[in-house]
């Protein structure tokens, strides 16, 4: 999955709010794959700086603008069709919850064939701190971080969860029959 930063430029056009383009890849619930750009809010409400994939990925818009790949015209996704996006760690990055250190946990998670190994950030409190506690959270999509990639889970596109050890991934993170 090619996630490297897009173009980092911050757009104004009339009363438009400010967007950097992200690069992205798209797996859509029919199977296809869609390789491109997402448009990010320039800035965020509840912190500094611009607004992180996964915040922008869980709000309340069912569709979003991406330009794919060599085309000059954005489409429109729905979010309720997707099963994953994948974009840079650095589209994602939280500064405050990386000084602070929260927990991460190793998660292997399964939509139909799909496997996705990673660790998911787990800022919750201790009596709420379990893996079902995290996917049972408000939010439409889970964060899988594989290194330099974070995959936003379609959550409803699920099959199934399952919490690893401490070791590394086996494979990268890619279909499976």
């Amino acid at each position: 999955m090619s996630t490297g930063e897009g173009v980092g430029t911050a757009e104004v056009h009339g009363f438009q709010v400010p967007r950097l383009l992200r690069s992205a890849e798209v797996l859509s619930a029919d199977g296809r794959v869609l390789r491109g750009r997402v448009f990010l809010p320039a800035a965020a409400e509840s912190h500094p700086g611009a607004m992180r994939a996964e915040e922008w990925m869980n709000d309340a818009a069912s569709f979003f603008p991406f330009l794919p790949d060599g085309e000059g015209r954005p489409v429109i996704l729905n979010k309720q069709q997707l099963v994953v996006i994948t974009v840079a760690a650095s589209a994602d990055r939280d500064e405050t919850l990386d000084q602070v250190g929260v927990p991460l946990r190793r998660v292997r998670v399964e939509c139909g064939a799909l496997r996705l190994e990673g660790e998911v950030l787990v800022d919750m409190p201790a009596n709420h701190s379990r893996i079902l506690d995290l996917l049972n959270r408000p939010g439409a999509f889970l964060n899988v971080r594989e290194g330099e990639r974070h995959h936003l889970v379609r959550k409803s596109r699920i099959t199934r969860v399952s919490e690893l050890g401490d070791s590394s991934p086996s494979e990268p993170a890619r279909p499976r029959p």
